[in-house]
């Protein structure tokens, strides 16, 4: 199916990222056009990568289609099996290590010949010949993993900004119930790594999946010229990324309970959502680092009065103490000791 330009839609850049959600109810019987698909992995090609190595790759999947789903299947965790099978397709984003030691030298020459790297800043052949790369092909497998899965990551948002510009839904899962078993099912060499598994496809949920996730307040994630002194935000820039769509009502919205019990129904599944104990409830809702709206507030003070809320495992107090203590964290922050 071919598309022409005026058949897509111009949705902005802010408004992508603000209906941006993790969608975790997909409609079964909506097929994502190949157009869409294509689109989608276009603006993951576009990603930037260092040198222009492009060591980004993926493997798209379709349950119809692959004599592989049962081994992909075994390989996520329980509660996903569900997304999988309801999705369009499954994404597998690999990083290729290869691509930094075997197509250094043409990632830079095209980036010369594209007019990117200049005398200006002091590029020339000599020295990227006989410091530059081989400098970068001497880098150990493990740095330059770590760079090239930030690569993948950023191919990867790319991607979902434009899936969600097109009305697509997405969501990113890890795939590791069998360690290794998405790569011997595709039979990859020990160069491809599995950075993460997407699922993809029309959601079934309303879009806005119960409005835009909390996060910790802007001035806790971001710091002026030190560390530790916050950066702090203009609230009349956040007014108007508001109006631009960027900054959305944050959930849970009106009827979202209602629409995941019915969606539960449909399906066969198990009603109900997940509650945490009370006191653990109460001790989130007073931290000061969370950017919390009235709609989680209320939602917060219905599941206290409904009551029926489980106790904090004990066995979870060592694992957190533990855990924390190994890090210099404050565990009385959390066990309230």
């Amino acid at each position: 199916m071919s598309v022409s330009a005026a058949e897509i839609p111009d949705t902005s850049v802010l408004q992508s990222i603000g209906d941006r959600r993790s969608i975790r109810y997909f409609d079964p019987e909506k097929k994502v056009e190949d157009w869409k698909l294509q689109a989608f992995l276009q603006a993951g090609r576009l990603s930037s990568c260092q040198g222009n190595i492009n060591a980004t790759e993926a493997i798209v999947v379709q349950r119809e289609t692959c004599d592989l789903w049962d081994e992909i299947e075994e390989c996520v965790s329980g509660f996903n099996v569900q997304i999988i099978n309801q999705s369009s397709h499954l994404i597998f984003w690999l990083t290729n290590l290869n691509a930094w030691y075997g197509r250094a030298n043409d990632g830079l020459s095209t980036l010369a010949l594209s007019g990117a790297l200049t005398k200006f800043h002091g590029w020339n052949y000599e020295f990227t010949m006989t410091q530059t790369v081989p400098r970068l092909m001497s880098f150990p497998t493990e740095r330059t993993e770590n760079l090239l899965r930030f690569e993948t990551g950023l191919a990867v948002g790319n991607a979902i900004l434009a899936g969600s510009g097109l009305g697509l839904g997405s969501i990113l899962i890890a795939f590791g119930r069998k360690p290794g078993g998405i790569e011997k099912a595709f039979g990859l060499g020990p160069h491809l790594k599995l950075t993460w598994g997407q699922a993809i496809g029309y959601p079934k949920e309303d879009a806005k999946a119960g409005g835009q996730r909390p996060r910790l307040k802007f001035e806790k994630l971001f710091h002026k010229d030190e560390y530790g002194t916050p950066l702090m935000p203009d609230p009349a820039v956040d007014d108007a990324l508001r109006e631009k769509g960027m900054l959305q009502e944050q959930a849970p919205l009106p009827g979202r309970m209602e629409e995941l019990d019915a969606l539960a129904s449909e399906f066969g599944r198990e009603p109900g959502v997940v509650s945490w104990p009370e006191r653990e409830v109460k001790r989130l809702m007073n931290d000061e680092d969370w950017d919390f709206g009235p709609n989680i507030r209320a939602r917060a003070e219905q599941v206290i009065a409904e009551g029926g809320l489980p106790d904090y495992p004990e066995e979870m107090k060592e694992t957190f103490r533990k855990l924390m203590e190994e890090h210099n964290l404050d565990v009385k922050k959390y066990l309230g000791e």
